[in-house]
Protein backbone atom coordinates (compact mmCIF):
# COMPACT_ATOMS: atom_id res chain seq x y z
CA UNK A 1 0.00 0.00 0.00
CA UNK A 2 1.71 3.49 -1.01
CA UNK A 3 0.53 7.25 0.03
CA UNK A 4 -0.83 9.45 -2.97
CA UNK A 5 -0.96 13.40 -2.89
CA UNK A 6 -2.81 15.49 -5.60
CA UNK A 7 -4.58 18.68 -5.25
CA UNK A 8 -6.99 21.21 -7.18
CA UNK A 9 -8.16 18.54 -9.87
CA UNK A 10 -11.06 21.09 -10.36
CA UNK A 11 -12.70 18.20 -12.49
CA UNK A 12 -15.97 19.83 -14.62
CA UNK A 13 -15.13 23.27 -14.38
CA UNK A 14 -13.56 25.05 -17.83
CA UNK A 15 -12.50 28.58 -16.44
CA UNK A 16 -9.48 26.60 -14.52
CA UNK A 17 -8.74 25.19 -17.12
CA UNK A 18 -8.44 28.12 -19.28
CA UNK A 19 -6.98 30.61 -16.22
CA UNK A 20 -4.55 28.04 -15.61
CA UNK A 21 -3.48 27.74 -19.47
CA UNK A 22 -3.97 23.72 -18.71
CA UNK A 23 -2.99 21.68 -21.49
CA UNK A 24 -5.72 20.63 -22.78
CA UNK A 25 -7.31 23.29 -25.29
CA UNK A 26 -8.40 23.41 -28.78
CA UNK A 27 -6.00 25.22 -31.36
CA UNK A 28 -8.60 27.71 -31.61
CA UNK A 29 -9.45 28.18 -27.77
CA UNK A 30 -5.71 28.27 -27.39
CA UNK A 31 -5.36 31.00 -30.18
CA UNK A 32 -8.21 32.91 -28.47
CA UNK A 33 -6.60 32.60 -24.94
CA UNK A 34 -3.68 34.24 -26.39
CA UNK A 35 -5.04 37.23 -28.34
CA UNK A 36 -7.04 38.04 -25.10
CA UNK A 37 -6.16 35.77 -21.34
CA UNK A 38 -9.28 37.48 -20.02
CA UNK A 39 -11.39 36.83 -22.92
CA UNK A 40 -15.22 35.73 -21.70
CA UNK A 41 -14.38 32.61 -23.40
CA UNK A 42 -16.55 29.09 -22.60
CA UNK A 43 -14.74 26.12 -23.43
CA UNK A 44 -16.00 23.34 -25.53
CA UNK A 45 -17.28 19.85 -23.51
CA UNK A 46 -14.60 18.23 -25.69
CA UNK A 47 -11.73 20.16 -23.74
CA UNK A 48 -13.26 19.42 -20.02
CA UNK A 49 -13.43 15.94 -21.13
CA UNK A 50 -9.86 15.92 -22.40
CA UNK A 51 -9.08 17.61 -19.30
CA UNK A 52 -10.88 15.43 -16.80
CA UNK A 53 -9.98 12.18 -18.87
CA UNK A 54 -6.18 12.82 -18.94
CA UNK A 55 -6.22 13.90 -14.68
CA UNK A 56 -8.26 10.47 -13.80
CA UNK A 57 -5.96 8.37 -16.25
CA UNK A 58 -2.66 9.77 -14.30
CA UNK A 59 -4.54 8.56 -11.27
CA UNK A 60 -5.49 5.24 -12.21
CA UNK A 61 -2.45 4.75 -14.21
CA UNK A 62 -0.73 4.79 -10.92
CA UNK A 63 -2.76 4.67 -7.61
CA UNK A 64 -3.72 1.25 -7.00
CA UNK A 65 -6.93 0.03 -5.39
CA UNK A 66 -5.72 -0.76 -2.09
CA UNK A 67 -3.90 2.78 -1.73
CA UNK A 68 -4.34 5.79 -0.13
CA UNK A 69 -4.97 8.51 -2.11
CA UNK A 70 -5.14 12.33 -0.65
CA UNK A 71 -7.19 15.49 -2.66
CA UNK A 72 -5.63 18.19 -0.79
CA UNK A 73 -8.70 20.02 -1.86
CA UNK A 74 -10.75 21.57 -5.13
CA UNK A 75 -11.88 17.88 -6.05
CA UNK A 76 -14.65 19.01 -8.81
CA UNK A 77 -17.21 21.67 -10.09
CA UNK A 78 -20.32 21.15 -8.84
CA UNK A 79 -22.09 19.37 -5.77
CA UNK A 80 -22.88 15.49 -5.15
CA UNK A 81 -23.82 14.40 -8.09
CA UNK A 82 -21.11 15.59 -10.15
CA UNK A 83 -18.83 14.71 -7.24
CA UNK A 84 -19.95 11.11 -7.22
CA UNK A 85 -19.59 10.93 -11.03
CA UNK A 86 -15.71 11.50 -10.64
CA UNK A 87 -15.04 9.77 -7.79
CA UNK A 88 -16.49 6.66 -9.24
CA UNK A 89 -14.18 7.06 -12.00
CA UNK A 90 -11.18 6.35 -9.83
CA UNK A 91 -10.41 2.84 -8.80
CA UNK A 92 -8.72 3.79 -5.71
CA UNK A 93 -11.01 2.55 -2.18
CA UNK A 94 -9.06 4.58 0.26
CA UNK A 95 -9.96 8.59 -0.98
CA UNK A 96 -9.93 11.27 1.29
CA UNK A 97 -10.45 15.14 0.81
CA UNK A 98 -8.87 18.33 2.06
CA UNK A 99 -11.52 20.55 2.16
CA UNK A 100 -10.83 23.01 -0.76
CA UNK A 101 -12.48 26.73 -1.52
CA UNK A 102 -14.51 25.15 -4.27
CA UNK A 103 -15.57 22.01 -2.41
CA UNK A 104 -19.19 21.85 -1.86
CA UNK A 105 -20.44 20.94 1.71
CA UNK A 106 -22.69 17.89 0.44
CA UNK A 107 -19.73 16.05 -1.32
CA UNK A 108 -18.14 14.89 1.71
CA UNK A 109 -20.16 11.73 1.79
CA UNK A 110 -18.65 9.92 -1.59
CA UNK A 111 -14.30 10.32 0.65
CA UNK A 112 -13.65 7.76 2.95
CA UNK A 113 -12.84 10.92 5.13
CA UNK A 114 -12.68 14.65 5.18
CA UNK A 115 -10.67 17.28 7.12
CA UNK A 116 -10.44 20.52 7.26
CA UNK A 117 -6.30 20.33 7.67
CA UNK A 118 -4.52 18.27 9.85
CA UNK A 119 -1.54 15.82 10.40
CA UNK A 120 -1.40 12.67 9.14
CA UNK A 121 1.84 10.23 9.40
CA UNK A 122 2.81 8.01 6.30
CA UNK A 123 5.52 5.24 6.70
CA UNK A 124 6.46 7.13 10.24
CA UNK A 125 6.66 10.49 8.66
CA UNK A 126 4.92 13.15 9.68
CA UNK A 127 2.58 15.37 7.05
CA UNK A 128 0.64 18.75 7.64
CA UNK A 129 -1.75 18.62 4.86
CA UNK A 130 -3.81 22.36 3.97
CA UNK A 131 -5.53 23.49 1.27
CA UNK A 132 -3.41 26.89 1.65
CA UNK A 133 0.39 27.11 1.77
CA UNK A 134 1.28 27.89 4.85
CA UNK A 135 4.50 29.88 5.94
CA UNK A 136 4.58 27.61 9.54
CA UNK A 137 2.93 24.31 10.82
CA UNK A 138 2.54 21.73 13.51
CA UNK A 139 5.74 20.08 14.35
CA UNK A 140 7.47 22.25 11.39
CA UNK A 141 10.64 22.81 13.87
CA UNK A 142 10.73 19.06 14.47
CA UNK A 143 10.64 18.25 10.89
CA UNK A 144 7.23 17.65 9.91
CA UNK A 145 6.33 18.53 6.18
CA UNK A 146 3.82 20.37 4.63
CA UNK A 147 1.81 19.39 2.05
CA UNK A 148 -0.51 22.26 -0.28
CA UNK A 149 -2.26 23.13 -3.36
CA UNK A 150 -4.83 26.08 -4.12
CA UNK A 151 -1.78 28.71 -5.70
CA UNK A 152 -1.68 26.27 -9.26
CA UNK A 153 2.29 26.29 -9.02
CA UNK A 154 2.52 30.20 -8.49
CA UNK A 155 4.75 29.56 -5.56
CA UNK A 156 7.33 27.10 -6.78
CA UNK A 157 10.06 29.71 -7.26
CA UNK A 158 9.03 31.18 -3.64
CA UNK A 159 9.73 27.01 -2.58
CA UNK A 160 13.13 27.12 -4.33
CA UNK A 161 14.52 29.93 -3.11
CA UNK A 162 13.83 28.29 0.73
CA UNK A 163 15.49 24.87 0.31
CA UNK A 164 14.92 24.56 3.91
CA UNK A 165 11.61 24.31 3.73
CA UNK A 166 9.88 21.55 4.38
CA UNK A 167 7.03 21.83 2.16
CA UNK A 168 5.58 20.50 -1.58
CA UNK A 169 3.20 22.12 -4.18
CA UNK A 170 1.12 18.55 -4.95
CA UNK A 171 -1.31 20.44 -6.82
CA UNK A 172 -1.62 18.93 -10.80
CA UNK A 173 -0.38 22.15 -12.02
CA UNK A 174 3.01 21.66 -10.18
CA UNK A 175 3.05 17.95 -10.58
CA UNK A 176 2.75 17.36 -14.27
CA UNK A 177 -1.05 16.51 -13.67
CA UNK A 178 -0.58 13.29 -12.13
CA UNK A 179 -0.52 12.57 -8.05
CA UNK A 180 2.81 12.10 -6.40
CA UNK A 181 3.68 9.85 -4.40
CA UNK A 182 5.12 9.45 -1.01
CA UNK A 183 8.76 7.85 -2.46
CA UNK A 184 8.72 10.79 -5.28
CA UNK A 185 8.09 12.79 -1.79
CA UNK A 186 11.15 11.50 -0.02
CA UNK A 187 13.29 12.54 -2.98
CA UNK A 188 12.12 15.79 -3.24
CA UNK A 189 12.29 16.52 0.23
CA UNK A 190 16.37 14.58 0.60
CA UNK A 191 18.14 17.86 0.01
CA UNK A 192 15.73 19.99 1.85
CA UNK A 193 16.07 18.05 5.35
CA UNK A 194 19.72 17.75 4.93
CA UNK A 195 19.46 22.04 4.50
CA UNK A 196 16.78 21.95 6.95
CA UNK A 197 18.72 19.86 9.64
CA UNK A 198 22.11 22.61 8.85
CA UNK A 199 19.74 25.00 9.83
CA UNK A 200 18.10 23.97 12.80
CA UNK A 201 21.29 22.90 14.21
CA UNK A 202 22.89 26.83 14.10
CA UNK A 203 19.45 27.98 15.74
CA UNK A 204 20.10 25.42 18.59
CA UNK A 205 23.82 26.61 18.84
CA UNK A 206 22.43 30.11 19.16
CA UNK A 207 22.89 31.54 15.50
CA UNK A 208 19.03 32.33 14.52
CA UNK A 209 19.02 33.37 11.06
CA UNK A 210 15.37 32.76 10.92
CA UNK A 211 15.62 30.27 7.77
CA UNK A 212 13.67 27.57 9.33
CA UNK A 213 10.18 27.98 11.12
CA UNK A 214 9.35 27.52 14.51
Amino acid sequence: MQFWFTADTHFGHGNIIKYCQRPFMSREEKTAMRNDPRAKLRLSNETVKRHDDAILDAINSRVAPDDTLWILGDFCWGGFAEARHYRDRIRCENVFLVWGNHDRGDIAPVFSDTIEQGMIRAEGQEIWLNHYPMRSWNKAFHGSWHLYGHVHGRLQREDDANPAMLVKDVGVDACEYRPISLAELRDYMAPRIDRFNRNKAAFVAGQDDAAIPM
